[in-house]
């Protein structure tokens, strides 16, 4: 759908940007190493368990067989049995805790670079001097699929199954939140890709991008060792969803920064008086172009 763009000023759309970069902190929450409990709970419970019971019974086989002492090994018996259900719900319900928190971080950081890829192509549309409508258009197409293609996932829902359903749920959760990280990155590559020729055109420094990184996950293979393996594979796969999503956060944070620095104006333009980018050779506004010695350089 045509949006009419005659009215936006670059200087209330670069707040904007400016504002969704500076959001972060509260989007992009980075989960730490004590989370890998969740995955080494269930094992350590499963070894105090066993070792529990092995020894309730070869302490509690003679008593059996006499009715007069046979009471208290009943009751050690049922005991060990509630209380093994009670650390069974207990580790469902760190997990659910775990995979609402997983599930909520990818959700804020999906929407809000969703909203700073939306707001990107109007402010360049608005300065009217970045010439290739093409590239912008491929931005804006690039935003619309991220926005239908990366919509938020109901954490309190797939919390809650979780604990009902805690190895199939597990899986899935899983196998969405590996995808999603992977194919969030390809799409932000192409996009910053993009949006570096459209600054290139009117010579805004703007740092070019990598190649997508070779760590790809296969969440298939994942799932086939986690389950040939009896379950202990995932744990090296939580420590993946872990770090994959920390480390994306901090590479984002970098090309944020950078393209901050590269949109912000950092002095005024000597035909119209408007605010231009650092090191851009013409205004975004008038199209005047732009002396080297009137921008300052860094330091």
């Amino acid at each position: 759908m045509a949006v009419d763009l005659s009215s936006e000023q670059p200087d209330v759309l670069l707040r904007l940007i400016e504002a969704e970069i500076r959001r972060r902190s509260s989007t992009d929450r980075k989960m730490g190493a004590a989370w890998m409990i969740v995955p080494i709970l269930p094992i350590l419970a499963g070894i105090v368990f066993l070792v529990s019971l092995v020894g309730l019974v070869v302490t509690s086989l003679p008593n059996l067989q006499q009715p007069a002492t046979s009471v208290p090994a009943v009751a050690g018996i049922v005991a060990l049995y509630i209380s093994s259900l009670a650390a069974v719900y207990f580790v469902l319900i760190i997990e659910a805790l775990a995979f609402y928190f997983m599930i909520d971080r990818r959700n804020r950081h999906f929407k809000r670079q969703q909203l700073l890829f939306a707001a990107i192509p109007r402010y360049l549309l608005a300065s009217k001097n970045f010439a290739s409508h093409e590239n912008i258009g491929r931005l804006a197409e690039l935003s619309e699929n991220s926005i239908f293609e990366e919509q938020s996932r109901p954490a309190s829902v797939w919390a809650i199954l979780s604990i009902f359903a805690a190895p199939l749920i597990g899986i899935i959760v899983a196998y969405s939140l590996t995808q999603d990280v992977r194919k969030h990155e390809e799409r932000q590559i192409a996009y910053h890709q993009t949006l570096s020729m459209v600054l290139g055109e009117v010579g805004v420094a703007y740092p070019p991008i990598a190649s997508p990184k070779a760590r790809a996950r296969d969440p298939i293979a994942y799932i086939v060792l986690t389950v040939i393996t009896a379950g202990l594979f995932w744990v090296y796969w939580f420590y993946v969803l872990l770090r994959d999503y920390n480390e994306h956060f901090t590479n984002q944070a970098v090309l944020e920064d950078q393209l901050l620095a590269s949109l912000k104006p950092a002095t005024r333009c000597a035909s119209c008086g408007g605010s231009i980018p650092e090191n851009a050779r013409f205004c975004p506004l008038c199209g005047a172009a732009q002396s080297s010695t009137e921008t300052p350089s860094r330091t």
